[in-house]
Protein backbone atom coordinates (compact mmCIF):
# COMPACT_ATOMS: atom_id res chain seq x y z
CA UNK A 1 0.00 0.00 0.00
CA UNK A 2 1.07 3.54 -0.65
CA UNK A 3 2.37 5.12 2.58
CA UNK A 4 3.33 8.39 0.90
CA UNK A 5 2.35 11.71 2.41
CA UNK A 6 0.17 14.09 0.47
CA UNK A 7 -0.72 17.76 0.77
CA UNK A 8 -4.19 18.72 1.90
CA UNK A 9 -5.24 19.97 -1.54
CA UNK A 10 -4.82 16.39 -2.78
CA UNK A 11 -7.41 15.28 -0.24
CA UNK A 12 -10.04 17.26 -2.14
CA UNK A 13 -9.10 15.64 -5.45
CA UNK A 14 -9.20 12.20 -3.81
CA UNK A 15 -12.59 12.93 -2.24
CA UNK A 16 -14.02 14.05 -5.59
CA UNK A 17 -12.76 10.83 -7.20
CA UNK A 18 -14.47 8.90 -4.42
CA UNK A 19 -17.67 10.94 -4.72
CA UNK A 20 -17.97 10.23 -8.44
CA UNK A 21 -17.49 6.50 -7.82
CA UNK A 22 -19.93 6.54 -4.90
CA UNK A 23 -22.67 8.11 -7.03
CA UNK A 24 -22.22 5.49 -9.76
CA UNK A 25 -22.42 2.73 -7.15
CA UNK A 26 -25.72 4.04 -5.83
CA UNK A 27 -27.22 4.10 -9.33
CA UNK A 28 -26.10 0.50 -9.78
CA UNK A 29 -27.38 -0.69 -6.40
CA UNK A 30 -30.74 1.00 -6.89
CA UNK A 31 -31.28 -0.30 -10.45
CA UNK A 32 -31.77 3.18 -11.85
CA UNK A 33 -30.37 1.97 -15.18
CA UNK A 34 -30.08 -1.50 -16.75
CA UNK A 35 -27.13 -3.45 -15.39
CA UNK A 36 -25.89 -3.83 -18.95
CA UNK A 37 -24.74 -0.19 -19.12
CA UNK A 38 -22.41 -0.66 -16.14
CA UNK A 39 -18.81 -1.80 -16.40
CA UNK A 40 -16.87 -3.34 -13.54
CA UNK A 41 -13.74 -1.33 -12.77
CA UNK A 42 -11.27 -1.18 -9.91
CA UNK A 43 -11.27 1.91 -7.70
CA UNK A 44 -9.58 2.22 -4.33
CA UNK A 45 -8.46 -1.41 -4.77
CA UNK A 46 -11.98 -2.86 -4.91
CA UNK A 47 -14.32 -3.68 -7.83
CA UNK A 48 -16.96 -1.03 -8.51
CA UNK A 49 -19.64 -0.52 -11.15
CA UNK A 50 -19.42 2.52 -13.42
CA UNK A 51 -22.20 3.55 -15.81
CA UNK A 52 -20.71 3.78 -19.29
CA UNK A 53 -23.50 5.74 -20.98
CA UNK A 54 -21.92 9.05 -22.12
CA UNK A 55 -24.78 11.23 -20.86
CA UNK A 56 -24.78 9.64 -17.41
CA UNK A 57 -21.00 9.91 -17.15
CA UNK A 58 -21.04 13.55 -18.26
CA UNK A 59 -23.81 14.51 -15.84
CA UNK A 60 -22.08 12.98 -12.82
CA UNK A 61 -18.62 14.19 -13.85
CA UNK A 62 -19.81 17.78 -14.38
CA UNK A 63 -21.63 17.73 -11.06
CA UNK A 64 -18.54 16.55 -9.18
CA UNK A 65 -16.36 19.14 -10.93
CA UNK A 66 -18.72 21.80 -9.61
CA UNK A 67 -18.25 20.42 -6.09
CA UNK A 68 -14.44 20.74 -6.20
CA UNK A 69 -14.07 24.55 -5.73
CA UNK A 70 -16.79 24.49 -3.07
CA UNK A 71 -14.85 21.84 -1.15
CA UNK A 72 -11.73 23.99 -1.42
CA UNK A 73 -13.58 26.79 0.37
CA UNK A 74 -15.29 24.54 2.90
CA UNK A 75 -18.62 25.69 1.46
CA UNK A 76 -20.43 22.37 1.07
CA UNK A 77 -22.89 21.20 3.69
CA UNK A 78 -24.65 18.35 1.90
CA UNK A 79 -24.33 16.53 -1.42
CA UNK A 80 -27.31 14.31 -2.16
CA UNK A 81 -28.58 11.76 -4.64
CA UNK A 82 -32.35 11.36 -4.44
CA UNK A 83 -34.05 8.27 -5.84
CA UNK A 84 -37.45 9.02 -7.38
CA UNK A 85 -39.86 6.17 -8.08
CA UNK A 86 -43.10 6.76 -9.97
CA UNK A 87 -42.58 10.53 -9.52
CA UNK A 88 -42.21 10.30 -5.72
CA UNK A 89 -38.98 10.64 -3.72
CA UNK A 90 -38.36 7.39 -1.86
CA UNK A 91 -34.84 7.79 -0.50
CA UNK A 92 -31.97 10.21 -0.44
CA UNK A 93 -28.30 9.19 -0.18
CA UNK A 94 -26.53 12.02 1.64
CA UNK A 95 -22.86 12.98 1.79
CA UNK A 96 -22.57 15.44 4.70
CA UNK A 97 -19.38 17.51 5.04
CA UNK A 98 -18.08 19.11 8.23
CA UNK A 99 -15.14 21.20 7.04
CA UNK A 100 -12.50 22.78 9.26
CA UNK A 101 -11.52 25.31 6.59
CA UNK A 102 -14.08 27.89 7.72
CA UNK A 103 -12.73 27.92 11.27
CA UNK A 104 -8.99 28.26 10.58
CA UNK A 105 -7.13 31.57 10.59
CA UNK A 106 -4.46 30.21 8.23
CA UNK A 107 -4.80 31.56 4.65
CA UNK A 108 -6.64 29.04 2.50
CA UNK A 109 -3.93 28.63 -0.16
CA UNK A 110 -1.30 28.05 2.52
CA UNK A 111 -3.49 25.57 4.38
CA UNK A 112 -4.14 23.51 1.25
CA UNK A 113 -0.42 23.19 0.52
CA UNK A 114 0.49 21.88 3.98
CA UNK A 115 1.18 18.19 4.47
CA UNK A 116 -1.70 16.02 5.62
CA UNK A 117 -1.43 14.21 8.94
CA UNK A 118 -2.87 11.16 7.15
CA UNK A 119 -1.04 9.13 4.54
CA UNK A 120 -2.51 8.32 1.15
CA UNK A 121 -2.96 4.74 2.35
CA UNK A 122 -4.94 5.94 5.38
CA UNK A 123 -7.25 8.05 3.25
CA UNK A 124 -7.81 5.36 0.64
CA UNK A 125 -8.61 2.83 3.36
CA UNK A 126 -11.32 5.12 4.78
CA UNK A 127 -12.83 5.70 1.33
CA UNK A 128 -12.66 2.02 0.46
CA UNK A 129 -14.62 1.15 3.61
CA UNK A 130 -17.26 3.69 2.65
CA UNK A 131 -17.70 2.17 -0.82
CA UNK A 132 -17.92 -1.32 0.65
CA UNK A 133 -20.63 -0.11 3.03
CA UNK A 134 -22.86 1.26 0.28
CA UNK A 135 -22.39 -2.01 -1.61
CA UNK A 136 -24.04 -3.87 1.28
CA UNK A 137 -27.35 -2.13 0.58
CA UNK A 138 -29.76 -4.62 -0.91
CA UNK A 139 -30.74 -3.79 -4.51
CA UNK A 140 -34.28 -2.52 -4.90
CA UNK A 141 -36.81 -4.11 -7.22
CA UNK A 142 -37.00 -1.77 -10.19
CA UNK A 143 -40.37 0.02 -10.40
CA UNK A 144 -42.14 1.02 -13.59
CA UNK A 145 -40.60 4.48 -13.49
CA UNK A 146 -37.38 5.43 -11.72
CA UNK A 147 -35.01 8.36 -11.97
CA UNK A 148 -32.74 10.42 -9.72
CA UNK A 149 -31.45 13.90 -9.13
CA UNK A 150 -28.29 15.36 -7.63
CA UNK A 151 -28.23 18.33 -5.30
CA UNK A 152 -25.83 20.50 -3.31
CA UNK A 153 -26.62 22.41 -0.13
CA UNK A 154 -24.05 25.12 0.55
CA UNK A 155 -23.10 26.83 3.79
CA UNK A 156 -23.34 30.19 2.01
CA UNK A 157 -26.16 31.66 -0.07
CA UNK A 158 -26.42 31.53 -3.84
CA UNK A 159 -26.16 28.91 -6.56
CA UNK A 160 -22.97 26.90 -7.15
CA UNK A 161 -20.74 28.39 -9.81
CA UNK A 162 -20.34 26.04 -12.74
CA UNK A 163 -18.47 26.24 -16.02
CA UNK A 164 -20.55 23.36 -17.27
CA UNK A 165 -23.33 24.62 -19.55
CA UNK A 166 -25.16 21.32 -19.15
CA UNK A 167 -25.95 22.00 -15.48
CA UNK A 168 -29.03 24.09 -14.77
CA UNK A 169 -29.43 24.73 -11.05
CA UNK A 170 -32.87 24.89 -9.46
CA UNK A 171 -33.91 25.39 -5.81
CA UNK A 172 -34.39 22.06 -4.04
CA UNK A 173 -37.59 20.99 -2.32
CA UNK A 174 -36.82 21.23 1.41
CA UNK A 175 -40.27 20.52 2.86
CA UNK A 176 -40.38 16.81 1.98
CA UNK A 177 -40.95 14.60 5.02
CA UNK A 178 -38.44 11.78 5.46
CA UNK A 179 -39.46 9.04 7.84
CA UNK A 180 -36.06 7.98 9.15
CA UNK A 181 -32.31 8.09 8.71
CA UNK A 182 -30.08 5.05 8.18
CA UNK A 183 -26.39 5.75 8.98
CA UNK A 184 -23.81 4.37 6.56
CA UNK A 185 -20.28 5.55 7.35
CA UNK A 186 -18.38 8.41 8.99
CA UNK A 187 -14.98 9.17 7.46
CA UNK A 188 -12.17 11.44 8.80
CA UNK A 189 -10.27 13.16 5.97
CA UNK A 190 -8.00 15.60 7.88
CA UNK A 191 -9.43 18.75 6.24
CA UNK A 192 -12.94 17.65 7.06
CA UNK A 193 -15.04 14.77 8.26
CA UNK A 194 -17.86 13.46 6.14
CA UNK A 195 -20.83 11.34 7.07
CA UNK A 196 -22.89 9.24 4.68
CA UNK A 197 -26.43 8.17 5.41
CA UNK A 198 -29.77 7.39 3.76
CA UNK A 199 -32.96 9.34 4.37
CA UNK A 200 -36.00 7.13 3.80
CA UNK A 201 -39.55 8.10 2.94
CA UNK A 202 -42.58 6.50 4.57
CA UNK A 203 -43.30 4.60 1.33
CA UNK A 204 -39.96 2.78 1.21
CA UNK A 205 -39.78 -0.91 2.07
CA UNK A 206 -37.71 -2.53 4.80
CA UNK A 207 -34.41 -2.98 2.98
CA UNK A 208 -31.44 -2.06 5.14
CA UNK A 209 -27.70 -1.77 4.88
CA UNK A 210 -26.26 -4.16 7.49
Amino acid sequence: MNESKIVKRDIISLTCEFLETWLHQILYQRNVYPRSIFETQKKFEIPVHIAMHPDVQAYISNFVQTCYPLMEKGDIKFISLTIIENKESVEKFVFEMNSYLKSTEIPLDLMLETESVLTLADLEQHLRACLIKVNTCKPRVKPEEITFNLSIEKNSDGYPNSNQNSIEWMPAELSFHWKQIVPLKSVPMDLFRFNTFIMESSKKGKERCP
